[in-house]
């Protein structure tokens, strides 16, 4: 670690002036460069997001020139009397990859970020908490390789806590719809005969002329589904709305957005906001137009997205956090999402974990309020019967 040396960014506009290293760092972090690591991304989530939080990204630095960057933020969590801070990574939605380190200093840079953290934890009074890191993170691996040498100050504890699907893409869409259930293939074959002989039927990309117009009809769509079940979720929320307007019309810039759109008679029937990075497409919030459910629109609509991304050369279909069944038909396999908790080892260690763990819980009811949280435990209970009774056997990749 000769020469090695950690400098923490708090400041919004040093945030901001980062771009240019940040961006030659991703491309060169080969497998763990991913979108949610992009400065466009994470920048934007803290312009609509960091108030109450206060960044802590941290530079590694070697010789003067920066090896890696770590995008955490400080955030305090509180219930009653009782508070906790916790260090996190910044823009933790569906994803964190923990940073951004070339392959050829991933060694060093890591055994300096767990020097910082045995230090600070060791105060006393900070947790690092990584919410939902994907198993296949070389990062991650590192991590765990090199933890032992901090054991005697620190606590680190694992746990699954999320599935996210994925398709890993072939050579061509007749290997890929052949590798379908004989169901589903028939599904959609009478759906789509169905559905085009009653209507128009067009899948459109959304552009620069009219993003404004599909977005609003998106959040207007996704917004009455889930009003349908009595729950208000992401987009009843304008910070969220405008994030996601933010996102779409920087990622356009950068063609880097593919937000299309199912028309039935020119009406929007489906949207699906997307994103392509480095050959793969994540696939995030859906929005459906309930009229045409019997149509099987999400079904058709999945398939044309996954036909044109393999058309398109893409690699993967990352169909982002949560198991439900309905992404199942199309893979059967999913990355486990592991949450890590680092505490300074300190007296009752194991107790303190349990209690912040039962913390966190209490913490997430709070946010989301009793009804909702019991609307969402039946949720998962109802989609864990249903993959169940499609006999699914999930290959966690």
């Amino acid at each position: 670690m000769t020469g090695t040396r950690t400098k923490v960014i708090t400041d919004s506009k040093e945030f901001e002036s980062l771009a240019g290293i940040w961006d030659a760092l991703l491309q060169n972090s080969d497998d763990d460069n991913s979108m949610f690591l992009a400065h466009e991304w994470l920048s934007t989530w803290w312009r609509h997001f960091g108030e109450g939080r206060k960044l802590n990204i941290l530079l590694i630095e070697k010789q003067g020139q920066v090896i890696g960057i770590v995008p955490l933020m400080k955030t305090e969590y509180r219930v009653g009397i009782v508070r906790y801070h916790l260090l996190e990574v910044i823009g933790s939605v569906d994803c964190n990859y923990v940073g951004l380190i070339p392959a050829e200093n991933r060694e060093e840079a890591v055994t300096a970020l767990l020097a910082y953290l045995d230090e600070e934890l060791r105060k006393g009074k900070l947790v690092l908490r990584l919410t939902l890191v994907p198993e296949d993170s070389k990062l991650l691996h590192l991590l765990r390789k090199h933890a032992s040498l901090f054991s005697r100050n620190l606590v680190i504890r694992e746990a699954v806590v999320a599935l996210a699907p994925y398709i890993s893409l072939p050579a061509t869409w007749d290997e890929y719809y052949h590798s379908l259930s004989r169901h589903l293939r028939k599904t959609l074959r009478r759906a789509l005969r169905s559905l085009q002989e009653e209507h128009s039927v067009k899948i459109e990309e959304c552009t620069a002329d009219n993003i404004e117009e599909r977005l609003s009809k998106f959040f207007d769509l996704h917004q009455r589904r889930w009003r349908s079940m009595n729950s208000s979720r992401w987009f009843s929320n304008p910070k969220m709305r405008d994030f996601y307007r933010d996102t779409a019309n920087q990622f356009l810039k950068k063609k880097w957005l593919h937000f299309s759109c199912l028309t039935v008679d020119d009406e929007v029937a489906e949207a699906q906001y997307s994103c392509v990075y480095n050959r793969k497409l994540y696939a995030l919030p859906v929005a459906r137009d309930l009229r045409y459910s019997k149509y099987r629109v999400g079904h058709l609509h999945c398939m044309f997205l996954i036909r044109e991304a393999i058309k398109n050369g893409l690699r993967e279909i990352d169909f982002m956090r949560g198991g439900e069944p309905h992404k199942f038909y199309w893979t059967k396999s999913a990355r486990r999402y592991i949450q890590i908790i680092v505490i300074n080892r300190g007296l009752c260690s194991g107790l303190r974990l349990k209690l912040l763990g039962t913390f966190l819980r209490v913490h997430e009811i709070k946010q989301n309020g009793l009804r909702e949280s019991y609307r969402l435990r039946l949720m998962r209970k109802k989609a864990e019967k249903e993959k169940k009774r499609m006999g699914l056997v999930v290959k966690l990749g």
